[in-house]
């Protein structure tokens, strides 16, 4: 794994994806206007898979794995892209852009917690501090959104699927890692990708017979391309592309650049709006995380001295 000191390629093109993923919570929320969850995001998923499935087998690669390898990348295709994708698509159909951006800016944590798990590395009492202010920035976060907020199923089910699907999306990243050292990026996700959208496909097949296909609109087709074409096959290959070269950590702490411009656009293009209490939770989750990431570092110079 190459030592990431320098701003590099591999920078640059996380912010593209971050920058598309931003864009892309706000394009899914207006296409959800005009179609179903589980029917937009069955679409999106095969037509994301078929066209990375044609680019690996123009690169040559081809789609033969190891047995062992096999069924590592259906567990955890459906791990991430079956499991995280029925509750990603649900969950920002049932709350709003920003908030799904904040929370998902726990991905760092809940990698640091599965890469303590699976002994990877241990934590540092700094990071188990930074642990549970997330989960109170969490808590602020899904609790303060107005005045008239009333903590019932229907007000928190949008926030805790997105919740429990970055965990979902975590594990997937990090169980991912060791495939990464034998098996390219663009393959690895060609498949975990094809495999997960075979086992999604029951449960969204009815509601893509529904699809009334000659009253979407241009603008709800070019959104759904969009989906399909840049924020997954496009940004999912640059993430375990920098998965494999700077590891779990560092890739998964860009995710918070996301959090800006996913406000700023689901502000200009959604109207949405966030309470001030909002940004105080979202600031104590960047606080958690950026001590269960660099905590120790400062308590490690403390102690020397």
């Amino acid at each position: 794994m190459e030592e990431h000191k320098k701003f590099g390629a591999t920078d640059l093109f996380m912010f593209l994806a971050v920058l598309i993923w931003a864009v892309n919570f706000t394009v899914i929320k207006v296409a959800l206007r005009e179609f179903s969850p589980l029917g937009f995001n069955g679409l999106r998923l095969i037509f994301s898979a078929l066209i990375l499935i044609i680019v690996l087998a123009v690169s040559g690669e081809g789609l033969h794995l190891k047995r062992t390898d096999f069924w590592g990348a259906l567990g955890l295709g459906i791990i991430g892209h079956t499991a995280y994708q029925l509750l990603f698509i649900h969950g920002l159909n049932w709350t709003k852009v920003s908030n799904t951006s904040i929370i998902m800016a726990m991905t760092p944590v809940f990698v640091a917690l599965l890469s303590t798990l699976l002994k990877h590395e241990r934590i540092h009492w700094a990071g188990w501090l930074g642990i549970w202010i997330s989960f109170v920035g969490f808590y602020i976060v899904i609790t303060m959104q107005g005045q008239d907020f009333q903590f019932t199923w229907e007000n928190v089910r949008g926030d805790l699927m997105i919740f429990f699907g970055n965990l979902f999306w975590a594990s997937y990243t990090v169980f991912s890692k060791p495939y990464l050292e034998r098996i390219s990026p663009l393959k690895w996700t060609t498949l975990t990708l094809a495999f997960g959208t075979a086992f999604y496909i029951p449960f969204a097949v009815r509601d893509m017979v529904k699809i009334p296909w000659t009253e979407v609109s241009f603008q709800g087709w070019a959104f759904l391309l969009y989906s399909g074409i840049f924020a997954i096959a496009i940004s999912y290959v640059i993430w375990y592309s920098s998965v494999k070269r700077i590891g779990n950590s560092k890739t998964a702490i860009y995710g918070n650049i996301n959090v800006v411009f996913s406000v700023l656009i689901a502000n200009v293009f959604l109207s949405e709006r966030i309470s001030s209490l909002q940004i105080v939770g979202a600031l104590v989750i960047f606080a958690g995380v950026y001590l269960t990431r660099f905590g120790y570092l400062f308590f490690q110079k403390r102690e020397v001295r």
